[in-house]
């Protein structure tokens, strides 16, 4: 169960602040703060090593920027210890002193660069290189990120151009990006010592404020910017910041509700929100013992009602599956999003853990009924969640002629008649689940004023094929639905493909002869050079057409009328392989010509080819089989046509 915070501070920067708490967050007391500043070695705490790598060619109107004290960071004992940096990279924290991080925010939401200062090696293959400016350092390209390093600094970064503008910047030999915006300057040096901060710029709609500003201004705030210290193992102190246009714009209402936003939170003592002209900042001190305690605890859940409902029964048992001993008046069961009488539920039960029953009064049980338990602690709330009844046989007859689909009851459990309604929606288009689904095509409900009972008959006229029908409880939503159907078209359709002449063949399954252009073979959406119609005006079972050249890949699609899928496959080939002593066996799958195999065998220092043409004469199939003449082999692939790789044997470990 995820257990999820009740608020998130401050919206857009409250995104990225939720990481920073959960893993890189370390923020210095003022007191601390004070001490450092006379202490020699008071250098250690800044940033000027990441900071000056920074170039002005990252900078946009709407960016974050994040530096940490990873070694502070450390010191902290965490719920959740911080991730290793670099993505594929897996640089471990342990070897970082310092880190910058830019997000940029106007197009989409990215990373262009991140630095990090330390003794850090990366693995893999790397090229030397200079910039244009002649600044030496090691490239490497991995997926999806690049990096270079020289001296003890390592730039991540999208583009390797991001990564030389960085090392002329860290040489003085292009604009750094604190010089050129000042803004983040000026937002870095809100709260002196901090382990670490992030601050944010942009436009005032991005900044999502506790409460609606009256301004008529564009620039009602400057920046937003978060602080964290680690005052020592479970103790973190934080301070957000928000920087106004004008002291004006601070007003009493705000202040609370920022102090509010904090609630939330895991903290010794209350929050507390101070205002120094134009700048107003909340501060507040996480608990991680605290935290670390609720964490570890185990919600109930993994909630398991009994599979038989009786109808006759008095209540619904429903067994707790999973969790620790849990206070009853801290928990909550909602039925279908209602919180329900706890003097019921609960049972007598004081806590309620891993083992135990709860009960719901068989009067409020009804179909696809939806159930959670809710467990509210400091950090938010956790919750674990189920439905029962959700769902019921029923049998369905289509006829494609007549548009008539024959509904009939298969279930024992007496349905209230007027709940239950048949419903065609056109396929299944995709819908937001914070919208209103699409209204179906046509709808009925045909046992209105009846208990409906096993064998009970009903129909929906105008059925087309390809809809989607729903036997719904209470609407005609998909997500309504006790049974679900799918009105196809007439036939099923079977492929065959020869790999030596690259020939398909399609042919119908068909209950009974229908018009033959009914049916259209498509390849990659385009119509087929030979089709059912060229044959004849009708088709019967069994009837079979062939396509030539027809590309390894391709997408084969039947349609029936306009666009109704009746069937499809793309042609790829397929084998299973067994290792056992040097021989490598075909144990299943496709017949296939050697000439154009390929087996790839990866020893524990090199790479082999063989060309199975070499070995094997004609097609490649069931039971043959062909030697590895190699030591510590560790795996071995067959590629087809220099590019499918189709079949995998490995050694016995």
């Amino acid at each position: 169960m995820q257990k999820c915070p009740r608020r998130t501070l401050l919206g857009g920067i409250g995104t990225t602040i939720t990481v920073t708490l959960a893993g890189n967050a370390a923020i210095a007391a003022d007191d601390r703060a004070a001490a450092a500043a006379d202490d020699d070695e008071s250098a250690g705490s800044t940033f000027e090593s990441v900071l000056e790598f920074l170039p002005t060619s990252v900078a946009e109107d709407s960016m974050m920027l994040e530096t940490t004290d990873v070694e502070r960071q450390l010191e902290a004992n965490e719920p959740h210890g911080p991730r290793p940096f670099g993505g594929s990279f897996e640089i471990e924290p342990e070897s970082v002193s310092k880190m910058a991080l830019v997000y940029a925010r106007e197009d989409g939401f990215s990373r262009p660069i991140q630095v990090l200062a330390g003794d850090i090696e990366l693995e893999g293959d790397a090229e030397s290189r200079e910039t244009d400016d002649g600044v030496a350092y090691e490239y490497y390209d991995e997926e999806r990120v690049t990096a270079g390093t020289a001296d003890d600094v390592v730039v991540l970064a999208e583009e390797r151009e991001t990564i030389e503008d960085a090392f002329d910047a860290g040489a003085g030999e292009t604009d750094r990006l604190l010089e050129t915006q000042s803004l983040l300057g000026e937002a870095l040096e809100t709260y002196d010592g901090v382990d670490s901060c992030h601050v944010q710029v942009g436009d005032d709609e991005e900044f999502h404020l506790p409460i609606d500003v009256d301004d008529e201004s564009d620039d009602v705030v400057r920046y937003l910017v978060h602080g964290a210290t680690v005052i020592d193992p479970d103790t973190i102190e934080m301070k957000f910041g928000i920087k106004f246009a004008d002291e004006s714009l601070v007003t009493d209402e705000l202040v609370d509700a920022l102090g509010a936003e904090l609630g939330y939170l895991t903290v010794e003592g209350e929050p507390t929100v101070e205002v120094d002209g134009a700048l107003v900042t909340a501060t507040a001190t996480r608990d991680l013992e605290l935290e670390r305690a609720i964490r570890e605890h185990d919600s109930p859940g993994f909630l398991r009602p009994s599979r038989d409902v009786d109808p006759d029964d008095d209540v619904l048992e429903i067994e707790i599956g999973r969790g620790d001993p849990t206070p009853i008046e801290d928990l909550t069961l909602e039925l279908d999003g209602e919180a329900y009488d706890r003097e019921i539920w609960a049972d007598g039960h004081g806590k309620l853990e891993e083992g135990d029953t709860i009960e719901i009064d068989m009067d409020d049980v009804e179909p696809n009924l939806s159930i959670s338990l809710r467990h509210d602690h400091e950090l938010g709330s956790s919750s674990s969640g189920t439905s029962i009844l959700s769902h019921f046989r029923f049998t369905f007859d289509y006829d494609v002629d007549s548009e008539t689909l024959s509904v009939e009851y298969a279930d024992d459990f007496p349905l209230d008649g007027d709940e239950v309604y048949l419903a065609a929606h056109d396929g299944r288009p995709y819908h937001r689940p914070t919208e209103d689904g699409p209204e179906p095509r046509v709808e009925t409900q045909p046992w209105t004023g009846e208990t409906l009972s096993n064998g009970d008959e009903g129909a929906l006229e105008g059925v087309r094929p390809g809809d989607r029908i729903v036997v719904g409880w209470g609407g005609t939503a998909m997500q309504d639905g006790i049974s679900h159907f799918r009105a196809r078209p007439p036939g099923r359709v079977r492929f065959e493909y020869e790999y030596e002449t690259e020939t398909l063949s399609a042919t119908l399954e068909l209950e009974d002869e229908r018009p033959a252009d009914e049916y259209e073979l498509l390849i990659d959406d385009e119509p087929a050079d030979t089709q059912w119609a060229d044959e004849g005006s009708t088709v019967e079972s069994g009837a079979t057409i062939e396509v030539a050249d027809v590309q390894i890949g391709s997408d084969v699609t039947v349609v029936w009328g306009d666009d109704v899928r009746v069937g499809g496959t793309r042609p790829q080939p397929r084998i299973e392989l067994a290792f056992d002593d040097g021989d490598v066996e075909h144990v299943g799958g496709d017949a296939l010509p050697a000439s154009k195999l390929e087996a790839a065998i990866w020893t524990a220092d090199e790479r082999l080819e063989i060309d199975l043409d070499d070995r094997i004469d004609g097609d490649f199939e069931d039971g043959d089989s062909f030697t590895v003449d190699a030591d510590e082999i560790h795996s071995v692939t067959v590629i087809y046509d220099d590019q499918y790789r189709i079949g995998y044997a490995y050694p016995a470990r």
